[in-house]
């Protein structure tokens, strides 16, 4: 089933608002690491978040085609269009602030050491932030979701903020099991695993949604197919837990090679 994408025209200040908005906490994180002591870790912030930019060009056009989300055709601020869609500069700064920026705190939060339930209660406010955003870009007409969304509830789309909080989760815990191995130019990687982690992580828990936005199936089935998503979410949050509660990555490695001896 075919679902034409709603034309809106571009509200140029509303737009640069949130573009700025975007910036400022984008800027606001580089600042923190830089001055905090974060830097004296390795660069995993900023490539990171570079990397989360790069993978917006590679992936959200396909994502907002999939999922029927809609920008504004004819866009002063658009940074590329492509599959369709003239994508705005606060996509990239937002991939950037949310699936860089916050994934890394996230990861130093893990750092910590904390159990299962605390990740979950993480994984709660990536989402109600996810639903903020993407809500708030919605409200202002700046971009939206269109077609027979399950789960949508006055602009909050509840199935995506579950799938966006996923990806942070996966994201950090990428961090917290892959940054003791980095060292030299192998911390380039972070430019390249978002892409992969990311495309992955969405195009896997919301196979379901977009199924059933693109098949003539009733409402209740494409509600079904919603909660389908929101359980492979969840899914993929409880393994993210397992391997990060109450773990060092460097104890997780040292396990690994423990096994490794035992059975050579």
């Amino acid at each position: 089933m075919e679902w034409d994408m709603p034309v809106h025209s571009s509200p140029t200040g509303p737009s640069a608002v949130f573009t700025i908005g975007c910036l400022v906490i984008l800027v606001g994180l580089i600042v923190w690491w830089a001055l905090s002591g974060e830097s004296k870790r390795g660069p995993a912030l900023p490539l990171f978040m570079l990397g989360t930019a790069i993978s917006a060009v590679a992936v959200e056009p396909v994502f907002d085609n999939t999922l029927l989300y809609w920008y504004p055709p004819d866009n002063g601020l658009g940074v590329f269009a492509a599959y369709g869609r003239t994508v705005p500069w606060f996509v990239p700064l937002g991939y950037a602030w949310f699936f860089g920026g916050i994934a890394y705190v996230v990861w130093r939060y893990l750092q910590l050491g904390v159990d299962r339930r605390q990740v979950w209660w993480t994984f709660a406010v990536v989402a109600l932030i996810d639903a903020l955003a993407t809500s708030l870009a919605g409200w202002l007409d700046l971009s939206g979701f269109y077609g027979p969304q399950p789960f949508m509830f006055g602009g909050v789309n509840v199935w995506f903020a579950f799938a966006d909080a996923t990806g942070v989760l996966v994201g950090a815990t990428i961090l917290f099991v892959l940054t003791p191995l980095l060292s030299g130019r192998n911390w380039l990687w972070l430019l390249v695993i978002p892409s992969i982690s990311y495309g992955a992580v969405l195009g896997g828990v919301s196979g379901p949604v977009t199924l059933g936005l693109h098949s003539d199936w009733p409402t209740p089935v494409r509600w079904l197919a919603g909660a389908v998503t929101i359980g492979l979410c969840c899914a993929v949050i409880h393994g993210c837990s397992y391997l990060t509660a109450g773990a060092r990555p460097t104890e997780l490695w040292a396990e690994k090679g423990s096994r490794e001896s035992a059975s050579s």
